[in-house]
């Protein structure tokens, strides 16, 4: 396994975007503004976060591990890949917003140490033209998770 920065000779991974993101328009928009990583096992790429910085902030825009991977503990590389670089930038903290309706993703994040600090009602509702549904529950708020960088 290992875990390098995307560059633009490599293809965009939109069939692992997709699987924390359906809105390709969305992705597009903060794709390209990001630090983006990309992890390899042999040659296959089976996990991508994507970050962006801004101020003394820097947020988790996407992260995602191929299903077949899930549960083996590289999204918690990928995360620490994310704090590590963060970091060097000098940053405070590091966020990560999703959906109320994303159980899994909720419990992973507070595994690694974020902490829910904000909910944004009615944010998919909102800004996503067709209904997400996970699980049988439809993502409706937005759940903003933070983590202190100098605990």
């Amino acid at each position: 396994m290992q875990i390098v920065q995307w560059t633009e000779n490599d293809a965009i991974p939109y069939e692992l975007l997709y699987l924390a993101d359906p809105d390709k328009e969305m992705i597009n928009r903060y794709f390209f503004q990001s630090d983006v990583f990309l992890l390899k096992i042999n040659e296959d790429i089976v996990g991508v976060v994507c970050i962006q910085s801004q101020g003394k902030t820097a947020e988790i825009m996407n992260i995602a591990i191929s299903p077949t991977y899930q549960g083996a503990r590289y999204g918690t590389n990928l995360i620490n890949c994310a704090i590590k670089h963060v970091k060097k930038l000098h940053k405070d903290t590091l966020l990560v917003k999703t959906a109320n309706s994303s159980i899994q993703a909720l419990t992973f994040y507070k595994k690694n140490g974020f902490k829910i600090t904000k909910i944004v009602p009615n944010y998919f509702v909102e800004n996503y033209a067709q209904p997400i549904w996970e699980d049988g529950i439809q993502a409706q708020d937005q759940i903003i998770l933070s983590l202190n960088l100098h605990e």
